[in-house]
């Protein structure tokens, strides 16, 4: 009985001597796993015809971390995820597979994560980058808690060893945030005009992480608004277009078609690449900030100006007020000591 292929599929013999299945249809054109009629044919097919990402089955060793963090990046929650963020944990997952890729899920305990992390907080230069830290570790453990507990979830493990871990300590305070003075020293040794300034003033009226601010461009300012999608969580920001961030975009003798901030071959900028850019230009300056500072910045100007946590979470996209209160706490305290010392003062007279 003569075989009948499917719709839009085609069959070949490659230079083996190997059948091999190829579906095209409007311009997608997808090779099939084989053989004919068999469970991955059908698979393949049926993800052809959706215009679904082709499937991809791990070749590591069964329980491995090679192959939990490969299955962990087909996962809905990574794949819902913005393409920044997926590269961002991707940088901080990719160090620890090239590791530990080979050992088994099962064989890690709490004790092993504990050195791991220990040893993250060594900081270490490869090349001209300083690598480690407390902040990286910090960064390590959180991917690695969402990791294994996806491990969990697949019942490789019954518990995550993440879970059971001592928590490494975020640094106290966290980033440095931008004073005043810091600021119009900025903006003095980076007058309008400069590449420089325009960064600040898109950071700091925003309140944009470095990874959002390196795309926002033209297509993100409309009748004196601007509105843009965070890439953590997804969120629709719509913001007031400030007169400092016009006046700082119109300053500029050119920009980038899509991106108003550009390398010097006119091409858009990498997170790593912009952070590493504008840390010689605070350098310039003689300002110890880095642009995540700035976010923070518009963070304490808006609560000394007594913004409730509705409006602060507006400002920044931020979903919690315990996230809020990360960049306000110094504020909170100093103007609460003010009230009471002053009904203090009153009173003793």
């Amino acid at each position: 009985m003569k075989r009948r292929l499917p719709p839009y599929v085609s069959a070949f013999y490659d230079r083996h001597g190997t059948e091999r299945f190829r579906y095209r249809k409007g311009g997608v054109s997808r090779y099939l796993r084989g053989p004919f009629n068999s469970l991955e044919f059908k698979e393949d097919l049926a993800a052809a015809k959706k215009g679904e990402a082709p499937i991809v089955r791990s070749r590591h060793e069964p329980g491995s971390m090679n192959e939990l963090i490969v299955h962990y990046y087909e996962s809905v929650g990574f794949q819902q995820a913005s393409e920044g963020r997926q590269k961002t944990v991707r940088g901080i997952l990719e160090p620890f597979r090239a590791e530990y890729g080979k050992d088994l899920v099962r064989n890690f305990g709490f004790q092993h994560i504990e050195a791991i992390l220990l040893a993250k907080q060594k900081k270490r230069r490869i090349g001209k980058r300083m690598v480690g830290g407390l902040t990286a570790a910090v960064n390590l453990q959180k991917q690695l808690a969402r990791l294994f507990r996806y491990a969990v979830r697949l019942q490789l493990i019954a518990v995550s060893p993440v879970d059971l871990a001592e928590s490494v300590k975020a640094p106290k305070g966290g980033r440095h945030t931008w004073t005043e003075e810091e600021i119009a020293r900025y903006r003095q040794r980076h007058p309008l005009g400069t590449k420089a300034r325009l960064a600040l003033e898109i950071i700091l009226w925003t309140g944009q992480r470095r990874g959002d601010a390196i795309d926002f461009g033209p297509q993100h300012i409309k009748g004196g608004k601007i509105e843009f999608v965070a890439s953590k969580g997804q969120k629709t920001m719509r913001l007031p277009a400030a007169p400092q961030l016009i006046a700082a975009i119109r300053a500029m003798p050119s920009v980038g078609l899509k991106t108003y901030l550009v390398t010097e071959y006119g091409k858009p900028f990498t997170g790593d690449g912009f952070g590493n850019w504008f840390a010689e230009r605070c350098k310039e300056a003689n300002v110890p900030g880095r642009a995540h500072g700035l976010r923070k910045a518009i963070a304490r100007r808006a609560a000394e100006l007594e913004a409730t946590q509705a409006m602060l979470k507006a400002i920044g996209g931020w979903e919690q007020d315990s996230e809020v209160a990360t960049y306000t706490k110094g504020v909170d305290q100093a103007r609460l000591a003010e009230g009471i010392l002053n009904r203090l003062a009153d009173w003793d007279v």
